[in-house]
């Protein structure tokens, strides 16, 4: 009679690892979305008018991985009345690419949003629509999970009045993670 010194029921195989096929995108998160939403200030500077304008600073981000996203922003200011020309109005739109670097609770960024300008009044100097371009960065500081603080500061180069504007734009406010 053979006796066995191996008892099988007692040996364990370890079990083959499951690869994560999404991304860790930050210690501890798994989001993929950012809505930012803030308030603006936009200082606009050209032969016919100057003004500096306040309003609201929308923006959404896909990320793709830990370190780049794909982003939309669109911000929307207002000018009190010029005694030349009335009230000031400006729409900015575009879209470009993020690189931002997280940390445990800091996510410094750059971005570069490409896409147009809307302004109001129509004057005698030229149109109302234009390309907008906004190179700019900020940083992102994690205060809970799903909710960041956010401050931005861009530069805003536009082309009304059939001239170029060096403009610029500062932004405060909170970012939804989901």
């Amino acid at each position: 009679m053979l006796l066995s010194t191996r008892n099988d029921a007692s040996v364990a195989i370890p079990a083959e690892p499951v690869p994560d096929s999404a991304p860790r995108l930050a210690a501890g998160d798994d989001y993929r979305w950012e809505l930012g939403v803030g308030f603006a200030w936009e200082r606009f500077r050209s032969s016919v008018f100057n003004a500096s304008a306040v309003g609201m600073n929308t923006s959404v981000s896909y990320l793709t991985n830990d370190w780049f996203a794909v982003e939309g922003s669109v911000s929307s200011t207002f000018a009190p009345s010029l005694a030349q020309i009335g009230k000031v109005r400006f729409l900015n739109y575009g879209v470009g690419p993020k690189i931002f670097w997280q940390q445990h609770t800091w996510a410094p960024f750059l971005h570069v949003l490409v896409g147009g300008t809307h302004a109001l009044p129509q004057t005698a100097a030229g149109g109302q629509n234009a390309f907008m371009v906004s190179p700019g960065g900020g940083a992102d500081w994690r205060w809970l999970p799903r909710l960041s603080v956010r401050l931005e500061a861009d530069y805003v180069r536009t082309s009304l009045y059939s001239q170029h504007q060096n403009n610029f734009q500062l932004v405060a406010g909170l970012v939804f993670h989901f």
